[in-house]
Formats: C-alpha cells, structure tokens, sequence
C-alpha cells in the first residue's frame, strides 16, 4: 500500500511542476501471446489509465514519461475462468515521431502488479511472497510481482488536444508467475486496442 501512495504522490508532484501534460485511456484485447498448454485459452478485456507529462504535441520527435493503471490477464476453459493482474505501471522511456498529424510511438516501461483475481495456487504463493521453503525475501518478493511492459501506438491527432490511436501492448510478469495449470512456463500477454488521448491545454 506504501508503494502505491507512494507513486500517486510522485505522480502529483510531476503534474503540478511539467509544463505539458496528457491523460490517456486504452481498451484493449488480452490474451497469451505463445504457444501453451492451457485448456481452450481465450482472451479478456484489458484496459489502462494513464496520466504523464513533458509531451509537446508540436514537436516532430518527442519523449514523454507516463505512470498509470492497467489490468491484464487472459482466459481459459473455454472462457469460463479468466486470469487477470491489475498493476501501477511506470513508463520511462516513451518516445515518439509526428508527421502530419499521424504518429508513431514506442514505448518500454515497467509495472507493480499489487492485484489478482482467479490465478492458481502456486501464483497465488507467488504473489503473497511465499513458496514450500516459506517466505521471500523482499528483493525476491518485488522481482515476482513485477512485469516487463512494452508496446507500439499509431495515431492521428484530430486536433491539438485530442488523439485517436490503434495500440499494442504487452506484459510479461515476473519469474515467479507461472501458467494456470501449468507451473513450468511463464506467460507473455497482450494485444490489440484503441487509445484515446487528451493534451491538457497548459
């Protein structure tokens, strides 16, 4: 719980000290991304919410930096069990190419995942921070509930302050989250959405 006030304090610090801001919103499919042995996997709906600063739309290649919420997952059994993370996510390295009002983005970023719903016994352990030896340490405890964040954005800026995008994200959760019914493989989620974003007039 520090961790989370933690990261909206320094999100509310940067807002109020950048010159340029954004909020963004993400609807997006999620589902793995490799090949598995899940019985009859499927996808879940995944979205985020995200807040950055230092974006200057009038720029032809620009770096922003984002922190935001999102929930990710996946699907099984035919759709009656869905898996999903819910994470903090921390985007340092964000940049991107404008040219007629279409742009063209790339960005690596990390998450806290601090929820979960529906996951397996072992991932349940995983994230409490303890296995069969007991409990972690908290470095051990930290590199389990984290993901690897990545993804790429196509937009066009409809005017100014608004921007419509086709996105790609995708997740991939520490070494100790593992496949529902299958505790030998780590998973990589993800997919295709559309994003929406606001540049605040400052």
């Amino acid at each position: 719980m520090r961790r989370i006030v933690f990261a909206l304090v320094v999100l509310c610090v940067a807002f109020t000290s950048a010159n340029a801001a954004y909020l963004n919103a993400t609807l997006q499919d999620s589902r793995i991304q490799e090949s598995n042995h899940i019985y009859k996997p499927g996808g879940i709906v995944g979205f985020a919410l995200e807040g950055g600063f230092f974006n200057e739309p009038e720029n032809i290649v620009d770096y922003t930096l984002g922190i935001g919420i999102r929930r990710f997952g996946y699907s099984h059994s035919n759709g009656d069990k869905s898996v999903s993370l819910w994470e903090i996510e921390f985007k340092p390295l964000t940049w991107s190419v404008t040219y007629w009002n279409v742009m063209l983005e790339f960005y690596l970023g990390i998450g806290y995942i601090f929820a979960e719903s529906n996951v397996n016994e072992e991932m349940e352990k995983r994230f409490e921070g303890t296995d069969d030896r007991g409990s972690h340490g908290t470095i051990e405890n930290i590199k389990e509930t984290i993901a690897i964040n990545y993804g790429y954005r196509l937009g066009y800026r409809i005017t100014e302050q608004f921007m419509v995008s086709l996105v790609a994200d995708y997740q991939k959760p520490g070494p100790g989250w593992h496949y529902a019914h299958d505790p030998t493989g780590h998973f990589f989620v993800g997919g295709l959405g559309v994003n929406f974003q606001w540049n605040m007039p400052w």
